[in-house]
């Protein structure tokens, strides 16, 4: 066998990212495809790895605010939370928290009213982050992260009473950083599936999974060491095609039966990771069965907040539109507005209210550029909140059953 023909054997048992390595560019690889032994897959590997080659000046920045808000959350966890926030963050840092805390401004009210009573209620607890993004949009400079925060639950926390072990919360943790610091953070926290694991699940069955969202791969490019903006190019060009292609209002009625218009990015083993109350699915049948055929019953006017250039930092729609790798993610505060008026959603009867949806979606590419993970964070308890139902004012109820309702007037 020729020389030419074991490398391009080689390149056949090696995967896209490593192809270069192997000192088999782009033109090498073509001529293995004019042999028929290399696929048009790998060339496009191929070349995103060249390209990653030629330094993006931003990339070291990037790449150092991944560690800045990695650092951030570890010394949060164990250090005084009033000197750690005094390190890391901005004097006027602002913070758009889940419900029932939402806005807090400054470290002072931030510290006392979130950080503190998060390390009472568990106060060995770590946050352990799955995937680090980096990036710019609309001239702010960013990083996402998402993960569980996990620890032994001792205390009681928004009213959950503690069950005294080991408790999993899945968390987003959005940051604009300006000039080294901290200077905004979106923070989520799925709190429901805490009262879950409490014993307090409120609503019926989950129709998806409610296990525990799995990490990504190893080797995926989840790094909180470096910063990838030429593939994440391509990551976030195709997820926004994906939500550009996502049915509209008045196509709802006619597709949605039909089940709906698929966009062809999507794995066909796709994977959506839900909140608590809605859970997690594997494949497209699922997902629609499970969480898109039911949320279009229950919003059938849900729409994206439209969002152009210039607007205020603070304005509806996405304020984070970020690739990094084979990793991008989008999120608005808010990010949705819907009127509530099927049935299905939660097992909730319609209420007929506007409400507002503060979101954030974090998706993982394979190495064909299909969307394979999806992970979901909604504040539910905000948009409950909007209907009518105050999830935490009725949990003393259910934690205090001789508690009295008769209001003092």
């Amino acid at each position: 066998m020729t020389r030419a023909m074991d490398e391009s054997t080689e390149v056949l048992r090696t995967p896209a990212s490593a192809a270069p390595s192997r000192g088999l560019n782009r033109r090498g690889l073509i001529a293995a495809v004019g042999t028929g032994l290399a696929s048009s897959r790998l060339i496009a590997g191929a070349d995103r790895a060249e390209a990653a080659t030629r330094k993006n000046p931003r990339s070291d920045l990037h790449a150092a605010n991944k560690q800045l808000v990695a650092r951030f959350l570890r010394e949060m966890a164990s250090g005084d939370a009033r000197e750690v926030l005094a390190a890391h963050c901005q004097p006027d840092c602002r913070w758009e928290l889940y419900h029932p805390l939402n806005g807090m401004s400054g470290l002072d009210e931030v510290a006392a009213k979130f950080w503190q009573p998060l390390r009472t209620a568990f106060p060995d607890y770590e946050q352990r982050i799955a995937c680090g993004i980096a990036g710019d949009y609309e001239g702010r400079t960013q990083v996402s992260t998402l993960g569980y925060l996990m620890g032994n639950f001792h205390e009681p926390w928004l009213g959950i009473p503690p069950h005294g072990v080991l408790a999993f919360m899945r968390f987003g943790f959005n940051a604009i950083v300006r000039n080294g610091r901290i200077a905004k953070a979106y923070v989520q926290f799925d709190t429901i599936d805490v009262m879950r694991q409490a014993g307090f699940y409120p609503f019926r069955e989950m129709p998806g999974s409610p296990e525990a969202w799995p990490f990504p791969p190893c080797d995926t490019d989840a790094s909180l060491k470096h910063h990838d903006g030429v593939r994440g190019a391509t990551s976030l060009r195709i997820i926004r095609e994906m939500q550009q292609g996502l049915l509209k209002p008045s196509e709802i009625r006619e597709l949605a039966p039909k089940g709906g218009r698929h966009s062809p990015h999507w794995h066909v083993n796709m994977n959506w990771y839900g909140a608590a109350g809605i859970g997690s699915m594997r494949g497209r049948a699922n997902y629609r069965n499970h969480h898109g055929s039911l949320f279009l019953q229950a919003f059938p006017d849900r729409q994206g907040f439209a969002r152009d250039g210039g607007v205020p930092e603070d304005a509806p729609g996405h304020y984070v539109r970020l690739g990094d790798g084979q990793y991008a993610v989008t999120g608005g505060w808010p990010s949705l507005h819907a009127t509530h008026l099927g049935p299905e959603w939660l097992g909730l009867p319609p209420t007929g209210r506007r409400v507002e949806m503060r979101v954030a979606d974090w998706y993982r590419l394979d190495d064909d550029d299909k969307i394979i993970d999806n992970w979901v964070m909604f504040d539910m308890a905000h948009i409950l909140s909007q209907m009518g139902y105050d999830l935490f004012h009725d949990l003393q109820f259910r934690v205090k059953r001789a508690k009295d309702r008769v209001p003092l007037f």
